[in-house]
């Protein structure tokens, strides 16, 4: 083939001419201008968090109150925060509002402290510093950004439901009373950036509330999702196993075809005669390419024939197909799906109906309202479906009250610290000005002594009827006395 190829002038027929390149155009070197864009994003990402977090941590433990310690988790109340919250990877807090121990009654300060210490205990904290780096590779993918909001707030349901295990699921009205109150006030306009872990925020109070209310619901629906992955692995196993015999039957069939091709092309080959090289004609005026081609075609010497290709050692034959796989049978009924292996073993799957669906999830209903006094209440009822209605209502305007009565005892907390330290400092000058009119006091004491020991000296030296051996005695003694006072009081 290679031969008659170059007999016929195909080859140089083809061959286009080189045209030089006339000049290179201008193009900006896009790929590194997006990777510099992308590492500078990156970089300015993770800068934000960190400077972000910092001052979190530096405000939060500014006039802080240590409250006690559990292994390495410190448990402190700060007046920034608003509801309890953990954060600090390597030294591990638990920030508790001022009025935790008034907000909260026992079993509520119990289950939120168990929350905030699943979160140390699971390594929350930890993740969410590797999930922060990984946000930044990916810093222009709003997917990413849905699939970080997602995984904080399985963050706090798997932590919901550490605590229920713990606790009981009897004690989820409790737990839920908990987060309504810790959501009273704002979080830390800081640690919304931040890697701290909350109780509670108020975007995800209402999926909480549900969870609390339907997690047993919830097992059962997890059953029957099971139930149907592995209804639907079995059928797709079945379709593999057929897929995968007809892909052997189609691997035969192209391997057999193959092997014909190849021999009738092999005896063509052989059977073909030399082909002698042929004076091209003079080609017509109106056909200058034609001409150009007689002029380059060039006349070879007929070549031998080419010998048939011996088969060889690697050559396979056709792998006959395989034996079906047994089939697996499916029987769907009403209520339920019956599947039949070949060796005889049977699964029946029960499937339930809508109204049983129905009936499983309850209805909640949670809104703004003030029904009671509290901050929240709840009430449950089941309507004519036989489904139960789950009806909560925060009553915002309440909590904002009880938020502005908090701040308001703060501040006269706070003023009277100041009144009692005012009067402490009043206290220590007037302590301080005691002092010194005691210490003028004795100065005066010791300068009128000293004037009257030289009174004294005075009238014994001139009194020429005492003995001169007591006059000199008594001299003496009142000059001892003059150097000792002198010397006290310098």
């Amino acid at each position: 083939m290679q031969s008659a190829v170059d007999q016929s002038g195909l080859a140089s027929a083809l061959t286009l001419p080189t045209v030089p390149a006339t000049g290179n155009a201008l193009s900006l070197p896009w790929i590194e201008i997006a990777a510099s864009l992308w590492m500078a994003g990156a970089a300015t990402f993770l800068l934000f968090h960190a400077i972000t977090y910092v001052r979190f941590r530096r405000l939060m433990l500014a006039d802080a109150v240590a409250l006690g310690q559990e292994g390495r988790i410190r448990i402190i109340a700060s007046p920034r925060a608003t509801g309890p919250l953990a954060f600090g990877v390597l030294h591990p807090h638990v920030a508790l509002p001022l009025d935790f121990d008034t907000r909260f009654d026992a079993d509520e300060r119990a289950m939120a402290m168990a929350h905030e210490r699943a979160h140390h205990q699971r390594g929350d904290l930890f993740a969410n510093m590797i999930a922060m780096a990984i946000m930044a590779l990916h810093w222009c993918n709003p997917i990413a950004w849905a699939a970080w909001r997602a995984y904080r707030a399985d963050q706090e349901l798997a932590c919901d439901a550490r605590v229920l295990a713990h606790h009981g699921q009897d004690k989820a009205h409790i737990y839920g009373r908990a987060i309504v109150k810790a959501a009273g006030g704002r979080p830390f306009a800081a640690a919304r950036f931040a890697t701290a872990c909350h109780l509670t925020r108020l975007d995800t109070l209402k999926g909480r509330l549900k969870m609390l209310s339907s997690h047993a619901d919830s097992l059962h629906r997890i059953s029957w999702g099971m139930a149907a992955v592995a209804l639907v692995t079995l059928a797709g196993l079945a379709l593999t196993a057929s897929g995968s015999r007809a892909a052997r039957e189609m691997a035969a069939i192209t391997g057999t075809v193959d092997d014909v091709n190849m021999a009738r092309l092999t005896n063509l080959m052989a059977d073909a005669p030399p082909r002698e090289a042929v004076q091209p004609e003079p080609a017509a005026p109106s056909e200058p390419v034609a001409m150009v081609h007689a002029e380059r075609m060039v006349p070879t010497p007929p070549t031998a024939p080419t010998p048939p290709i011996a088969p060889t050692a690697d050559m396979v034959a056709p792998i006959p197909p395989a034996p079906p796989a047994p089939p697996v049978a499916v029987r769907h009924q009403s209520n339920r799906v019956t599947v039949t292996r070949a060796n005889g073993w049977t699964e029946t799957h029960s499937i339930p109906t809508e109204a049983d669906i129905a009936r499983m999830v309850p209805v909640v209903d949670v809104s703004d309202g003030c029904d009671s006094n509290g901050k929240a209440s709840r009430q449950e009822s089941v309507n004519a479906d036989g489904r139960r209605v789950i009806r909560v209502r925060i009553c915002q305007a309440e909590i904002d009250r009880a938020s502005r009565t908090a701040d308001r005892a703060s501040a006269q907390a706070d003023r009277m610290s100041h009144d009692a330290d005012r009067a402490s400092a009043e206290a220590d000058r007037a302590s301080r000005l005691a002092d010194k009119e005691s210490a003028r006091a004795d100065r005066a004491a010791n300068v009128a002594a000293l004037k009257g020991l030289h009174s004294a000296r005075a009238q014994i030296a001139s009194n020429p009827s005492m003995p001169a051996f007591a006059r000199a005695q008594a001299l003496r003694d009142i000059d001892s006395e003059i150097a000792n006072m002198r010397a006290g009081n310098e």
